[in-house]
């Protein structure tokens, strides 16, 4: 699998839905403690995992722009096997080039360019993670409207808010957030996300691995459960 976030090299495989950063900053909002999964892959570009799939977003000023992964499975593969020596040698080694400026990424419409062999109808495909990503980031909701309102109800707010703008809540998954959570109490960021990776590359299913990063989906209830079951049994 190759890795797919530089805009230069593969502008076809991007896509972008309309966001101003009064709307969204995605540097303040991913990285502040409420989901543990993203991480700034370089400079501007950050890669998680959202609904059992590896992602990197990034943004500019009136678009965010993103690129989804292939998992193991939709590329045929299965997770690797034998000694960590031989695993590695099977690991295709890539290199992030997160160096395009603004004014060279294409906004044309480029939906019916195929998503490598795995997509059969690849219109319906981006036009489902488009909604994804709006659902995920609640972009339905106008944020710029609701600053309004909390600045003309808080002369605190008013002051402080033009510094940050485009902070919103996540629309998280339930159990990823009631246990990663659980994890918070008396912790810091930094080492929560560390639980929150062990915790799924533990008990989670393997997506694919880029820059020598494994990614991970989020255990289900019945693998807790399973997990819980044999420590306590």
């Amino acid at each position: 699998m190759q890795h797919l976030t530089s805009l230069s090299a593969w502008p076809a495989l991007w896509r972008s839905i309309p966001c101003p950063r009064h709307e969204l900053r995605l540097n303040f909002v991913l990285p502040a403690g409420q989901s543990f999964r993203w991480r700034e892959s370089s400079p501007g570009f950050w890669t998680g995992v959202l609904h059992g799939r590896v992602w990197t977003l990034t943004q500019e000023d009136e678009h965010i722009w993103y690129t989804v992964y292939p998992n193991i499975e939709e590329e045929g593969n299965k997770p690797e096997t034998g000694t960590p020596k031989r695993a590695a040698k099977r690991k295709l080694k890539t290199t992030p080039q997160h160096t395009i400026p603004p004014e060279d990424i294409k906004t044309e419409d480029t939906s019916s360019v195929e998503y490598g062999p795995i997509i059969t109808d690849s219109s319906k495909v981006y036009e489902k993670d488009g909604e994804t990503l709006r659902d995920y980031f609640q972009l339905r909701v106008s944020l710029n409207e609701l600053y309004r309102q909390w600045g003309d109800s808080d002369k605190n707010f008013q002051k402080v808010a033009k510094d940050f703008p485009g902070i919103r809540i996540l629309r998280q998954d339930p159990i990823e957030c009631l246990f990663s959570f659980i994890c918070t109490s008396n912790n810091h960021i930094s080492r929560i996300t560390g639980m929150i990776e062990r915790l799924c590359g533990a008990l989670g299913r393997q997506l694919c691995r880029l820059d020598s990063v494994d990614y991970y989906s989020f255990p289900d209830l019945q693998a807790l459960a399973g997990r819980w079951q044999t420590v306590y049994a």
